[in-house]
């Protein structure tokens, strides 16, 4: 009887055993599983930037107990890599990347096939009803702000119409009363209300809404303009521009600038907002255009100049085209242009060129648009700035915002947010090595304003030119921002952070 109790306690205290045995497999200690998680929120830290559609490589921490091997005569696997986290910056373009394969096929075809459902596009139009410059002063009269009215309908409709529904447009149109500067163009006697000088008003409209462009209009034309400045100096000699300095899809937001003008006898009331039947309607519709060009560059397809009508003098491989009687400043041209159907020929034949269907979910400015960030040093000397008394690039103990644009081909376009016109900038797009680097408006030379963002060790980033040489943007001292090989002197690892704006 004795023997069997000892035999029984026994079996109790070694099933105990292996109890705790197979519980504590499964557990980690306080320590390591602490460090795991510290190392996951660096990484979060380091790169910033929201990583969509990455997962992490990182297991689960479960209380399961893990099963015991199951022993088998088949040879063991060779373990495989964990499959490693793409950044942010690397994986942002593969969406982009399809959306232009699928235009550029639809473009080689010559296919006009629509769209599944229509590209929402939103216009904010600011009619701002009192400018000057120098002792001129021009204001909108009531009837101005009803004929501003009618040409926004007829803008938004008949866009819709010729675009074959292709574009839903939504167009929201706001009066700004307070008076307002204009800006004189540095070589010439044209004045144009100048986005840097209208963006705090842009900016209260924008904030926290959806809008792809922005046009604005004021009113130079008129008798009461006339009667209020004909007897001054200035009056005759500078003459209001229509859409000098505008910025296009490459921007953070489009922008167009323009004067209303006096409706044609017989075209307004609007008949139906379908047809583009007022003089100043086709004027919005020119300066919107001038916005879409862009598209030409992220393609690297011919696409036509807003201008073109001008024909083979200013435009080869461009016919002429005549403003008549009935087309509305050169609406024949501006019609074929957006729906792809416009004559070039480059001497090997004649293709069909503008924007086809698939081309307009290109212009959406949200669909590259990452957001904003400060781009840091990785050795902690401060952050990347854009110095706005000079075109020049610094680093201060103060973190300066970026906006970061994808642009094409793993390609990036960074303006500095309180310069939204601004952009990094090769100097002369001479790639050499230190070349200087600061800031400049759009000019077309696409491997000087984009740049490639390649992954460094530890979560930070170079900044590199798209052009073959891979040289980095680097910052050293005194001397700003230069384009130098790897491993020169400088700060060119940084950590690009989102920020809030």
């Amino acid at each position: 009887m004795k023997n069997k109790l000892v035999i029984r306690l026994l079996c109790m205290l070694l099933i105990s055993a292996l109890f705790l045995s197979a519980c504590g497999s499964s557990d980690e200690p306080e320590e390591k599983t602490d460090r795991r998680k510290s190392e996951q929120n660096s990484e979060e830290d380091i790169t910033s930037a929201p990583a969509t559609g990455t997962e992490s490589t990182t297991p689960a921490v479960t209380d399961e107990v893990t099963p015991e091997p199951v022993v088998t005569d088949e040879p063991t696997p060779e373990p495989t890599a964990a499959p490693q986290k793409k950044s942010y910056f690397s994986s942002v373009g593969v969406d982009s990347e399809k959306l232009i394969a699928d235009a550029l096929e639809q473009y080689n075809a010559h296919d006009y096939t629509n769209l599944d459902e229509p590209v929402k596009y939103y216009v904010l139009w600011l009619g701002f009803t009192h400018v000057t410059y120098e002792g001129l002063d021009f204001q909108m009269t009531d009837f101005d702000r009803e004929y501003l009215q009618a040409v926004a309908y007829n803008y938004e409709k008949c866009l819709e119409s010729i675009t074959q529904h292709n574009l839903d447009i939504t167009v929201e149109l706001h009066f700004i009363d307070e008076e307002t500067p204009l800006t004189k163009w540095y070589n010439d006697n044209w004045l144009f209300l100048e986005q840097g000088t209208v963006q705090p008003v842009i900016d209260e409209y924008i904030k926290g809404r959806e809008f792809d462009t922005v046009l604005t209009t004021v009113q130079t034309a008129g008798d009461e303009n006339y009667l209020r400045n004909a007897d001054k100096d200035n009056y005759g000699v500078n003459y209001v521009m229509l859409g000098l300095m505008t910025a296009g899809m490459n921007s953070e937001i489009g922008y167009s600038t323009f004067d209303l003008g006096k409706p044609a006898e017989g075209t307004y009331p609007l008949e139906d907002p379908e047809i583009p039947s007022l003089y100043a309607t086709s004027v919005a519709v020119h300066e919107w255009m001038h916005q879409l060009e862009y598209i030409g560059t992220l393609l690297g397809i011919e696409y036509p100049n807003t201008h073109a009508y001008m024909g083979p003098g200013e435009f080869p491989g461009y016919k002429q085209y005549i403003n008549g009687e009935n087309d509305y400043d050169f609406f024949e041209f501006y019609k074929l242009v957006l729906t792809g159907k416009l004559p070039y020929n480059d001497g090997t034949g004649e293709k069909l060129v503008g924007m086809y269907p698939k081309m307009w979910p290109l212009i959406k400015r949200d669909r590259n648009n990452l957001g904003y960030f400060t781009i840091k040093a990785k050795d902690g000397s401060g952050y990347l700035t854009a110095r706005t008394s000079e075109p020049v690039l610094v680093i201060t103990k103060e973190p300066c915002v970026w906006h970061i644009k994808y642009d094409a081909d793993g390609r990036f376009i960074l303006t500095p947010a309180e310069m939204p016109e601004m952009l990094i900038d090769l100097n002369n797009a001479w790639d050499i090595e230190d070349n200087s680097i600061g800031l400049h408006t759009y000019t077309g030379y696409v491997n000087a304003q984009s740049w490639k963002i390649i992954d460094s060790e530890g979560g930070s980033y170079s900044i590199q030119t798209p052009y073959d040489s891979g040289r980095i943007l680097t910052v050293r001292g005194a001397q700003g921002a230069l384009l130098c090989s790897d491993g020169t002197e400088g700060v060119q690892d940084w950590y690009i952070e989102f920020a809030h704006h």
